[in-house]
């Protein structure tokens, strides 16, 4: 596995990794940042640390740290976590990486996409359901808003590409696929993923993050009422 690492401005240097998938990238993902940002020699220098699909990007102190001496530590981090993985039997998630649970409403009045979807995949939409509930999803990366996650993969059979046109308003809570990714929007806003579903949860008590696994569990549209009631009422 190949990495480079390049500075970004002045005050950050990119992690990235050039030749394997994201699945094979996660484990080492996961584990590099949770190395840097718990260095003891590294505590003073680096402000945060960025996950995503291939990269890392590391902010520093520029005032208390000089960049090529922070550069060879990082080297010698990267290095250490590529052994341990490349000794390692398979590439797995650490046992302590956190799993959560979402409740998620596929009623037709909640998934405006699931038809088309069950159209484009030649699949009656409870297989649909069954097929996209069924599977502990890795969250690769946070963005577009804050909290959101960018989960996957979603099973090739049931892929469909997002919207051509953005739409104006997606509810808070939407569950949506774009291709191989699925994920649910934090909050109201546009977005062009094929929603086929609706959380009733607050995302804002989920501390999704880089690593995490995320199952979703069907509920019915009465169990959806009611805990958004029961939420309201609080």
């Amino acid at each position: 596995m190949q990495y480079q690492l390049e500075m970004i401005g002045y005050d950050a240097i990119l992690i990235r990794f050039t030749d394997a998938d994201n699945t094979q990238l996660l484990p080492v993902i996961y584990s590099l940042n949770q190395l840097l940002k718990n260095a003891a020699d590294l505590d003073a220098a680096i402000i945060d640390v960025i996950p995503s699909y291939q990269t890392l990007l590391v902010s520093f102190n520029i005032l208390t740290t000089e960049p090529h001496q922070l550069i060879n530590k990082i080297h010698t981090y990267v290095k250490q976590t590529l052994i341990t993985h490349t000794h390692a039997s398979h590439h797995t998630l650490p046992a302590n990486a956190e799993l959560l649970t979402l409740p998620v409403c596929y009623h037709k009045s909640l998934a405006p996409a699931l038809e088309s979807l069950s159209l484009h995949a030649s699949l009656p939409i409870d297989e649909i359901i069954r097929i996209h509930s069924s599977t502990i999803y890795s969250c690769y990366a946070i963005g577009f808003m804050p909290n959101f996650a960018y989960l996957g993969d979603v099973d090739k059979r049931i892929q469909i590409p997002r919207h051509a046109k953005p739409q104006a308003q997606v509810a808070g809570g939407s569950v949506g696929i774009a291709d191989n990714q699925t994920a649910i929007y934090p909050k109201e806003s546009p977005g062009g993923w094929q929603i086929i579903g609706q959380s009733p949860a607050s995302l804002n008590s989920f501390n999704f993050s880089v690593g995490c696994q995320v199952k979703l569990n069907p509920i019915s549209l009465d169990e959806f009422n009611y805990y958004d009631q029961k939420d309201g009422a609080q």
